[in-house]
């Protein structure tokens, strides 16, 4: 067997295994919407881009290349628990699904990857994977103190930064005007709650 029928028998390989995988993922897909937290699910389906990756990588399908490898770093913080899933994201992710179906049915018919770069999905990937967590995504957003109102805290004006309530200030001017009783300050604390190829791909 020459080169040239060796890369077609690794491309049809490839496309076979593809679109075996992204069936699966489908299926993965629908119970993760009913799951999102689920570290098995989201590991297969990050197997899969990762896998779909790394094999245009080895055959110089450079399109989908691109596009996997956005969806691969953004699975991977999904996978790691740095972040949680969204309905945006499940969107993107399922978008990323058909534009990946969509080369794949180009190289099936021509051997070529289209005249669609999928530049604008690329981008969006790219853009949603630089997501950086803050303290309120990994520790959930604090909650005030029993009884008292978020709309009842004024701005910080000490030099420890705590804040004094306003219903608290509103209660010395009374006190301080009918029994010019000494000023008190009460503070709140807060806390925070607290095959060769497919070696090759999965390799890379």
């Amino acid at each position: 067997m020459n080169d040239s029928a060796q890369d077609e028998e690794i491309i049809r390989e490839f496309l076979v295994e593809s679109h075996e995988n992204l069936s699966r993922l489908d299926r993965e897909l629908v119970e993760l919407e009913k799951r999102p937290k689920d570290a098995a699910l989201l590991a297969s389906i990050f197997r899969t881009i990762h896998t779909i990756k790394g094999t245009c990588g080895f055959l110089a399908f450079s399109t989908l290349e691109r596009i996997t490898h956005q969806a691969e770093n953004l699975l991977s913080q999904l996978r790691d628990g740095e972040r949680e899933l969204t309905s945006s994201l499940v969107s993107l992710i399922l978008e990323t699904v058909d534009a990946t179906r969509k080369v794949l049915a180009s190289i099936e018919a021509t051997s070529e990857e289209g005249p669609d770069h999928f530049e604008d999905l690329t981008e969006r990937l790219r853009v949603a994977a630089q997501w950086t967590p803050t303290p309120e995504s990994l520790h959930g957003t604090p909650q005030p103190a029993p009884g008292i109102s978020p709309g009842s805290l004024a701005k910080p004006t000490d030099d420890d930064g705590v804040s004094e309530p306003a219903e608290s200030k509103k209660l010395d001017e009374e006190t301080t005007k009918s029994s010019a009783a000494a000023d008190a300050n009460i503070r709140v604390g807060w806390g925070c709650s607290t095959s060769s190829w497919t070696w090759w791909a999965n390799w890379c």
